[in-house]
C-alpha cells in the first residue's frame, strides 16, 4: 500500500506541476540600454505540488520583476527592482508550499564607486541583493532575498576583497505570510523582540597559489554572533578540496546559544560532469543563520524540501551531487542521507533532487525541479515519504 502511495504521489507531482527557474533579478537581460540607463526584467510562471503523506497542496503563481539601473554620474549610480507575484490557482494548503502572493520593491539602492575594476571601492546604501557568505540571494521561487543595508566593499588591498556593512531589515525568498516583505531581524530569527540588525565583515584572499581563503563575522545584535571560514584548495584543474566551519554564540539579551557547523567535500570533474561529495554536520543548537532566514553558503547543494532537517542540532549529512550540460540543457542531481539521532523526533532521511533546465530561446527558459524524501523514524517516530515537483517557465527581457 505504501509503495502504491509513493508511485501515485510521484505521478501526481509531475502531472500537477508546471514552472521554470531564472537567475537573480540583477542577472536578467536588459530590454533597453539608453542614455538614461538600463531597463530589465522577467516574467515567470511557477507551478508547484507537494505531498508529505500527512498533508499535501498544489498551486501556481505568475510573477514579474521590473528593474532599472542608471548610468554612472561622477562615480554615482542607482538601481531599482520591483517584485510582484499573484496566485493563478490555489489547490489548498499554500502554507505547505510557502508560495503565496508578493508585492515589494525588492531593490532600491544608491552606490558610489571610486577607482578601477582592480582597485575599486564602492559604497552602497538601500535595498539590495547580496550574495556572499553571510547573506545569500537564493532566488528559488519568485524573488531573491534582499536586505536593507549600508555596505562598503574594497579591492584596493592586493589579492583581497573586503566588505563591511550593517543591515537593519531583510526580505526573504519565502512567499509565506509576510516573509517576502522587509522585516526586522527579530522577526527573521523568531526571537520575539526587535533588534538593531546585523553588522558584518567578510574577507576573501587569493594571494596564495591554488588556495582561496574566506573569513567572516556577523554580529546579530541581541541574538547571536556568527564567525566562520571557507577554504578551497585546488589540487589540479579538475579537482579541489573544500573545507568549511561556522560557529554561532549568543550575545546581548539573546537566549543561551551555541552551535558549530563542519563541512568537508571533494570536487572532481570527470569528462563533462562535475561531481562533489562530502559531509555537512551541525553540533549544539539549531542554526540561526540558515536557508529559511539569512541564507547559508554551504557545500551541501540545493535541497527541494530539506526534509532531513540538515540545519538542526545533532544532524549529520553525507551527500553527493552532479552537474553537467548536454548541448544547452543543464542537468543537476543531489542525493543526501541525514542522520538525526539526538532530536526529540529522531529519524534517518534520504532525499534525492533533480533539476533539468533548458533554454527554448535566448530569453525563454523552461525547467523542472523534483525531489523525493524518505524518513525512517526511530524510537517511535513515524516513517514519512514526501514528494516535491515544480515547473518554471521564465521569460527574461
Amino acid at each position: 500500500k505504501r509503495q502504491t502511495m509513493k508511485t501515485t504521489s510521484i505521478a501526481l507531482a509531475v502531472a500537477l506541476t508546471s514552472q521554470l527557474y531564472a537567475g537573480e533579478p540583477t542577472t536578467t537581460q536588459p530590454v533597453g540600454k539608453t542614455d538614461y540607463g538600463e531597463f530589465s526584467g522577467r516574467i515567470q510562471y511557477l507551478g508547484m505540488y507537494r505531498d508529505f503523506e500527512i498533508s499535501h497542496g498544489h498551486a501556481s503563481t505568475l510573477g514579474f520583476v521590473l528593474g532599472y539601473q542608471s548610468p554612472e554620474f561622477g562615480g554615482f549610480d542607482l538601481g531599482f527592482a520591483y517584485n510582484y507575484a499573484a496566485t493563478l490557482f490555489d489547490g489548498g494548503n499554500t502554507a505547505l508550499l510557502a508560495n503565496d502572493d508578493i508585492n515589494v520593491l525588492n531593490e532600491g539602492w544608491l552606490r558610489y564607486t571610486l577607482g578601477g575594476d582592480d582597485t575599486a571601492t564602492s559604497i552602497t546604501a538601500g535595498r539590495q541583493i547580496i550574495n556572499s557568505e553571510v547573506f545569500r540571494a537564493d532566488d528559488y521561487r519568485q524573488k531573491a532575498r534582499a536586505v536593507e543595508a549600508f555596505q562598503i566593499t574594497t579591492k584596493s588591498i592586493p589579492n583581497t576583497r573586503l566588505t563591511v556593512g550593517h543591515s537593519i531589515r531583510l526580505s526573504n525568498w519565502i512567499d509565506a505570510g509576510d516573509r517576502w516583505d522587509f522585516n526586522d531581524f527579530g522577526d527573521v530569527f523568531g526571537v520575539g523582540y526587535d533588534t538593531d540588525g546585523i553588522t558584518w565583515m567578510e574577507l576573501d584572499y587569493t594571494g596564495i597559489a591554488n588556495l582561496k581563503l574566506s573569513g567572516y563575522d556577523a554580529y546579530a545584535w541581541d541574538v547571536c554572533n556568527l564567525v566562520g571560514t571557507r577554504i578551497e584548495y585546488k589540487i589540479c584543474d579538475e579537482a579541489a578540496i573544500i573545507g568549511y566551519y561556522r560557529h554561532e554564540s549568543d550575545v546581548g539579551r539573546g537566549v543561551a546559544h551555541n552551535a558549530d557547523v563542519y563541512g568537508l567535500s571533494f570536487r572532481q570533474k570527470v569528462g563533462q560532469v562535475t561531481l562533489e561529495s562530502g559531509y555537512f554536520g551541525v553540533r549544539g543548537d539549531d542554526l540561526y543563520f540558515q536557508e529559511a532566514t539569512t541564507g547559508i553558503n554551504h557545500p551541501l547543494g540545493v535541497s527541494m524540501m530539506i526534509r532531513g532537517c540538515q540545519f538542526n542540532e545533532g544532524s549529520d549529512t553525507a551527500f553527493i551531487k552532479a552537474v553537467t550540460k548536454i548541448n544547452k540543457t543543464v542537468l543537476y542531481a543531489l542525493y543526501s542521507h541525514t542522520w538525526l539521532d539526538t532530536a526529540a523526533v529522531p529519524f534517518d532521511c534520504q532525499e534525492f533532487n533533480v533539476v533539468v533546465k533548458h533554454p527554448i530561446t535566448d530569453e525563454l527558459t523552461i525547467a523542472f525541479k523534483g525531489g523525493i524524501a524518505d524518513r525512517d523514524g526511530k524510537r517511535g517516530t513515524a516513517d514519512n515519504f514526501a514528494t516535491d515537483a515544480r515547473i518554471f517557465l521564465t521569460y527574461n527581457f
